[in-house]
């Protein structure tokens, strides 16, 4: 569990980095640019010009490039002195650009001078060396700055959305636990509060029909007594039981193996079932250290249910086929059956299917249904596991 002093410590730090990578940013993208500003004039000015002015002629190539050197050098040196990759106003970035440039453009004159570039440099010379290099050296810091605010632009924004991907993975994971309490809280009241109270009414009733024989009542009305606790038996037997089945499969809490295998079990006799597992989901799944959580298998195991309804619905299906896969940290589900060929083009939209699809697409998994090869359906799913917690 972090402390607000170790959030805090690790806040700095990480201002740190931003810090630090903005004037690598900002110094390596004007010292290129100067440089190669630098490169070009010297080049220009010892074999194009210098043709037409032999006076200019006579300066070296190397004293030109070592002066030019010299005002890339001042520049980044008074940027960094600055600590102009602090600035996050455009009138404070404008201002230390300005100002290295000027710097930088004086010092590139002294250079020129102490690298006998110019002897003894009318005012003219002056004044264009200082105009121009204070133009140079505004472009290459200019240029710098942008780069490094540019990716300042785009850390904030990829940060931002990092974030709210995480809100949202949070958000998603908090519903689907709060959906498992809710599922099995009302499971478990089916089954036992409800079906308590089933039991007493099915007492009352068989004591109320007793008496209702011995003081000689008309037989309609026992018959009706009769269907009445009959229905009840029913209810509390079959609905009330399904209906926690389906809020809360069976041997969930086992893995999810057991889970199918007791869904599969209450197949009728009459339509074959397979369960297939490979050994990547058996080890995922033991029972000791099982690495599936909760929500993972229950959104399994509504896929499963699903396609087994699909198939007694729309049958009849004489086998059912499950599978179970894993790879790279996605669980594939297939189920296939071979009742009628399963048309997309006359099927209608399968609302459950849909609403499962939607499921599935907000963890980031997938539903496919497909005709299976020669008849029959195929319903297969593809869930990534390990994003979240039991």
């Amino acid at each position: 569990m972090t402390t607000p002093s170790t959030d805090s410590a690790a806040v700095l730090a990480l201002q740190r980095v931003d810090l630090r990578r903005d004037q690598i940013t900002l110094l390596r993208g004007t010292a290129i640019v100067a440089l190669g500003y630098g490169v070009g004039a010297a080049l220009q000015l010892t074999y194009v010009f210098a043709a037409d002015s032999p006076a200019w002629a006579s300066v070296p190539f190397w004293s030109r490039l070592a002066s030019n050197i010299a005002e890339v050098a001042i520049l980044v040196g008074v940027l960094a002195a600055f600590q102009a990759h602090r600035a996050t106003r455009v009138w404070w970035m404008v201002a230390f650009v300005v100002s290295a440039s000027a710097l930088a453009s004086v010092g590139r004159f002294g250079a020129q001078l102490l690298f006998g570039v110019h002897d003894d440099p009318s005012a003219a010379v002056r004044e264009a060396e200082l105009v121009s290099g204070f133009i140079l050296a505004t472009i290459s810091a200019g240029i710098g700055m942008w780069a490094m605010a540019t990716r300042r632009v785009a850390r904030v924004r990829t940060r931002a959305s990092t974030r709210n991907a995480v809100h949202v993975e949070v958000a998603l994971k908090a519903l689907e636990q709060e959906e498992i309490r809710v599922r099995r809280a009302v499971a478990e009241g089916l089954h036992g509060t409800l079906q308590s109270k089933l039991v007493l009414v099915d007492a009352r009733l068989a004591d109320v029909l007793a008496r209702a024989r011995e003081r000689g009542m008309g037989d309609d009305d026992v018959e009706s007594l009769v269907w009445v606790r009959t229905e009840l038996d029913e209810t509390r037997e079959i609905d009330v039981r399904e209906m926690s089945r389906l809020l809360y499969p069976d041997r969930l809490e086992l893995g999810l193996v057991p889970a199918l295998r007791a869904l599969l079990g209450r197949i009728p006799a009459s339509i074959a079932t397979r369960l297939t597992v490979s050994d990547a989901v058996r080890a995922l799944d033991d029972p000791t250290a099982s690495s599936l959580t909760v929500s993972e298998r229950l959104l399994a195991v509504r896929v499963v249910e699903e396609a087994l309804t699909n198939a007694l619905k729309h049958g009849p299906a004489s086998s059912l086929v499950v599978e179970l896969d894993e790879a790279d940290g996605v669980l594939h589900v297939r189920v296939e059956n071979d009742g009628e060929l399963y048309d997309p083009a006359v099927a209608g939209t399968p609302s459950g299917t849909a609403r499962l699809g939607m499921r599935l697409n907000l963890v980031g998994g997938r539903l496919v249904l497909s005709p299976g090869a020669e008849k029959g359906a195929r319903l297969e799913a593809w869930l990534p596991l390990g994003a979240g917690a039991q």
